[in-house]
This record gives C-alpha cells, sequence and structure tokens, in this order.
C-alpha cells in the first residue's frame, strides 16, 4: 500500500517526525526503504535538496528522524531534552552548513544549506527545523494526537485539541464509545 502523505504542509520538522505511524501499539515505519523516502520527499510542500539516497544514507536519515521524535515527545512532555539527541541535530546542522536567512516579507525567514547538495544539506536543513521548531515560543500548541492508531505530531488549532483532524476525533470518539460498551456489558454480566 502507498502511502498518500496527506498531511504534509505543516511545519518541516513536523512533517519530517510524522514519518512513522503508530498502529496497534507499533510503530510503522513510512520511509522504510528509499523509494518511500523519495516518496516523501517529492510529496513535502518544502523546499528540500534532492539527494540519491543510499542505504546507508537512508539509516541515517532514520536516525535523524527518530532524535527528532524524542526531543519534540520530550519537548511536549515538558521534560529535558536528551543531551545526545541535541548532539545530533546540531552536528547535522554544522556539517550541512545550514543557515537562516531573512525572508522576503518581515516576520518570515528561510532555512539554506551552505553545502551545494546531497545528503548533508538534507540532513542539516531538516535538524535546522527541528531545532527552529524547538525554539518557537508557540511550542506549546505542538501536540501528539492521542486518536488510536495515530501517534502523530500536530499545531493545535485551540488549547483543547487532542487529535489532529477530524478523521482521528471520530476515531477516539467511536473507540471510546466501545470501550464504554463492553465496561457496560462486562460490568452487567457479574
Amino acid at each position: 500500500m502507498k502511502t498518500t502523505w496527506a498531511w504534509l504542509g505543516d511545519h518541516l520538522a513536523v512533517d519530517f517526525a510524522n514519518t512513522i505511524k503508530v498502529v496497534d501499539n507499533s510503530t510503522i515505519e513510512l520511509i522504510g526503504s528509499v523509494e518511500e523516502f523519495h516518496d516523501w520527499h517529492e510529496a513535502e510542500p518544502a523546499d528540500l535538496p534532492t539527494v540519491v539516497l543510499t542505504s546507508e544514507s537512508l539509516r541515517d536519515l532514520r536516525n535523524l528522524r527518530d532524535c527528532a521524535l524524542r526531543l519534540l515527545h520530550a519537548a511536549c512532555d515538558d521534560r529535558t531534552l536528551p543531551q545526545a539527541d541535541v548532539a545530533t541535530i546540531n552536528e547535522a546542522i554544522e556539517i550541512g552548513g545550514t543557515l537562516r536567512l531573512l525572508g522576503s516579507a518581515a516576520g518570515t525567514s528561510r532555512l539554506q544549506s551552505a553545502s551545494e547538495g546531497g545528503f548533508d544539506a538534507l540532513a542539516g536543513l531538516l535538524a535546522a527545523a527541528v531545532v527552529d521548531l524547538l525554539a518557537r515560543e508557540d511550542l506549546a500548541n505542538i501536540a501528539v494526537c492521542s486518536a488510536p492508531s495515530c501517534g502523530q505530531f500536530f499545531h493545535r488549532a485551540r488549547p483543547n485539541q487532542m487529535w489532529c483532524s477530524p478523521g482521528c476525533g471520530n476515531r477516539a470518539r467511536v473507540d471510546r464509545h466501545r470501550h464504554r460498551r463492553m465496561d457496560a456489558t462486562g460490568m452487567a454480566r457479574r
């Protein structure tokens, strides 16, 4: 089954972190092959350098993504950021020569790699996006969807938003209703 990447278009760090999905309490890798990465890269709206990945560089990219996941989870849970992951992200930015440049309008900016392209430039831009997101004042608006079989990061539109989409909200409500019915039925049998 081919992934459609329908949720892309959030902050680049969120899109990068969401290359995993949780289904039945198991993590599903959405960039498990070079081809799946290229599908994601093609669908991602952010301007990313073109790169031809090998199996080894894909492994390195997923390692960088896993660092981003741990950092985002720590930030969402208001925990101290794992220092090994901070070091990995910072190293990728330094190797990629990533810079933040002023955008064409006030209040805007863009990330650019000083490298000519390739894996280091891509990793540097993705790592810098993680730093950008974690340094934002509105970081409290980032949450993890609590719907069954999701676990994706999203930007809250309102403070009490628990799900990334209406579909996840419906799935969570149906699941909650099903559990209530099972509890009520189980209690009635006793």
